[in-house]
């Protein structure tokens, strides 16, 4: 029987996620097969190592207090870390490299691999300079001038962080009405060196993820694109994504062609081999028309009750329980 340690939580903004992606594991996974524990790192970086025959309730725990470097060294007694973490820290490659250097396997890609694709904007470029995606006009600028770019552009414009995830951070700033109070969030989140990105607001847009299985042989299972149509908001920010029935998810894709369907789940396998990802990753699009524009490449996505790709593995009948087995038994 497998050791598996699953790890979540950390310094990050989307602490809270990571959380209920690994609620969302330890409720699905399977306790006569693997022997489980959970590393939960809090944002102070203290950890807890709680050893579980059953699903419990993570907000229920007590805070632990063993240092970081001392959880990572119980943790080579495992067989394979599973991650649950998300954001920075936990997906930019700080945390992979830690596991790396102590040599304990993990689940989802390389420090490499995760450090380039949670650069949204190098990560792009790569993208299109090997795919004939289109790309939304960017330009980068660091968060201590965002406010006085804003002032000079025409709006509407796409704002967002060029390393975060979960659309923390992200709007749509349509006047400047709301200026302060978004560069105020900016500001709550961000340092003033870290880069923002505007990107041109593109209308009349069908939104769609796609994700991708690797197995440890390297051979893939493609996964069908899902569409999102938020009920409530102009894009699929933290609330359409983490609030149930805040969007509409459809597999199939019935706002895009059957041909840009095949088309899409093709090209998120040929991304996730240019980025270097491992074992499983999700690329979001904007398309219009005959146009495919892309976003960007989550390494570890989501992994709630209403995440993207629980939704799409179930699609063509993998259920979650055997999705979280995949990512153990195809991890190298």
């Amino acid at each position: 029987m497998k050791n598996i340690a699953i790890i979540c939580g950390g310094p990050s903004s989307e602490y809270d996620i990571s959380l209920l992606s690994t609620q969302s594991i330890i409720d699905n996974i399977d306790y006569a097969k693997y022997s489980i524990s959970v590393c939960l790192i809090y944002q102070n970086r203290k950890c807890l190592i709680k050893e579980i025959h059953q699903p419990e309730k993570i907000l229920n725990w007590k805070q632990g207090d063993i240092p970081l470097s001392e959880a990572i060294e119980k943790l080579k007694s495992y067989d394979i870390a599973l991650l649950g973490t998300h954001g920075q820290f936990g997906e930019d490659g700080v945390l992979q490299t830690y596991l790396d250097d102590s040599q304990i396997p993990y689940t989802g890609s390389d420090s490499y691999s995760s450090r380039l694709c949670m650069d949204k904007y190098r990560s792009s470029i790569l993208v299109k300079s090997s795919t004939n995606l289109f790309l939304p006009k960017t330009k980068v600028v660091k968060l201590k001038n965002l406010k006085s770019e804003l002032t000079k552009l025409t709006l509407p414009v796409f704002v967002k962080p060029n390393r975060n995830g979960s659309s923390i951070c992200s709007f749509v700033l349509k006047d400047l009405n709301s200026l302060d109070s978004i560069s105020n969030d900016f500001h709550t989140h961000h340092k003033d060196a870290d880069e923002i990105l505007i990107q041109e607001y593109i209308e009349k847009k069908v939104e769609i993820s796609c994700g991708c299985l690797e197995k440890k042989d390297h051979t893939f299972i493609q996964l069908p694109p899902i569409e999102i149509v938020p009920k409530s908001s102009d894009f699929f920010d933290y609330k359409a994504k983490y609030t149930k029935n805040a969007s509409l998810e459809r597999i199939p894709a019935i706002g895009i062609s059957k041909e840009q369907r095949e088309i899409i789940s093709k090209v998120t396998v040929d991304i996730h081999k240019l980025l270097g990802c491992s074992l499983y990753s999700r690329s979001d699009y904007l398309v219009v028309g005959e146009k495919v524009y892309y976003l960007e490449t989550n390494t570890l996505p989501g992994m709630t009750n209403t995440s993207l790709i629980p939704q799409e593995a179930k699609a063509i009948g993998i259920s979650y329980k055997d999705l979280i087995s995949f990512f153990i038994e195809n991890t190298c």
